[in-house]
């Protein structure tokens, strides 16, 4: 979202955010500078989305999306209310299925073209999930879930005058699902000069870097340990695994030879640029990995799961390495670990495709002179 803002102000347009904060995304305006404040005109209102069994209980008789509906805010659609009465709108800009209750209002308020930029396809996870979990009514409630949000999806997609997808994957999905509109294509971006200098060089040991609060994460990481890690330190038994990341559990499950928890970061970036392989487990979600597309502008080399590199079109054992199984993971793990030259030359193959495909500023340019052609913008 930061980078669509910040790709729209750099292509000379006025721009107003307004967005919602919860516990787990606090309202910080000191660590945002004057002119980002200045240039974004940024409001934020707190909304409780913490999950509720009440609430929950009572979607399941109504038929609505408790995904959905934990988003909905009185408050905050009056404060969409107001700006929509204050100023007028070429472009609204959807950031997330989550914020799709809001168009009723902002159809009745503004003759702007309303686009949804969607950031997964979201019943997918809920779907991954369910296949992932192993006790039977969690994983009945999670399908459930599933199965509400799909048809929300795809009726909320019909709404829009335009879709902005994240990655080719989604954008499929998307059509078989039944979506006419116009899908346009914006990944996520980085702007190079807001990025410290990379490291580039071999992988001394692997991490993994992800909230444990996000359920695929937890998955991810607790198949990685279980089945992976034992087979790479079978194969290097001085093999060492950071875990970083918010929100890890004081009791984790995780205490393995070999691995160190560090929890929560200070800075994302130093891990990023530490000497090492990046490891991305994923077996649900959607969408694309920013933290992937970190990673390689970086110059990391990572092994991941196909669903991990999901929306990045770069080369399996140049970029990148893909394995969807236990033995095949560990196998390319320990030739980056073993092999510093590899490494060092998946590490600058992975920055260059990076800089050739994702510089931000040239993405959201890309996508506004689309949506003009398109749209008569």
């Amino acid at each position: 979202m930061d980078a669509m803002t910040r790709g729209l102000i750099a292509d000379s347009n006025t721009v107003k955010v307004l967005t919602i904060a919860t516990e787990k995304h606090p309202w910080l305006p000191e660590e945002l500078s004057e002119e980002y404040m200045a240039q974004t005109r940024i409001e934020a209102l707190m909304v409780d989305t913490e999950l509720n069994r009440v609430d929950a209980l009572s979607n399941i008789l109504t038929g609505d999306s408790y995904n959905i509906s934990r988003f909905f805010s009185s408050d905050f659609d009056r404060l969409l209310t107001d700006v929509l009465r204050k100023e007028v709108f070429d472009l609204i800009i959807f950031e997330s299925l989550f914020t799709a209750p809001y168009l009723k209002t902002v159809r009745h308020l503004s003759d702007g073209l309303a686009i949804l930029r969607t950031h997964n396809v979201e019943h997918r996870i809920w779907e991954q999930m369910a296949q992932e979990t192993e006790a039977l009514t969690k994983r009945l409630y999670l399908k459930h879930l599933a199965e509400r949000l799909r048809g929300y999806e795809v009726n909320a997609l019909k709404d829009f005058d335009a879709l902005a997808s994240i990655s080719e994957d989604d954008t499929r999905h998307f059509k078989s699902l039944g979506c006419d509109s116009p899908i346009f294509l914006v990944p996520f971006g980085l702007d190079e000069k807001e990025l410290p200098p990379p490291c580039i060089g071999p992988a001394q040991f692997a991490f993994h870097l992800g909230s444990m609060d996000w359920t695929p994460n937890v998955q991810g990481v607790q198949w990685f340990v279980d089945e992976v890690w034992p087979l790479v330190r079978r194969e290097l038994p001085e093999a060492e695994l950071q875990l970083a990341g918010r929100n890890f559990p004081k009791e984790h499950a995780f205490s393995t030879p070999g691995i160190r928890v560090l929890g929560e970061v200070e800075n994302a970036w130093t891990m990023m640029r530490s000497p090492a392989a990046m490891v991305i487990p994923l077996r649900s979600g959607s969408g694309m990995r920013i933290k992937a597309i970190e990673a390689m502008a970086a110059g990391r080399p990572i092994v991941s799961t196909s669903l991990g590199m999901e929306g990045i079109p770069g080369t399996d054992g140049e970029h990148f390495f893909v394995a969807d199984d236990a033995f095949s993971f560990a196998r390319r793990l320990v030739e980056l670990l073993k092999n510093g030259q590899k490494a060092e030359e998946m590490g600058a193959a992975a920055r260059s495709f990076v800089w050739d495909n994702f510089e931000n500023n040239g993405l959201v340019s890309q996508f506004l002179a689309k949506l003009q052609q398109t749209l008569d913008l």
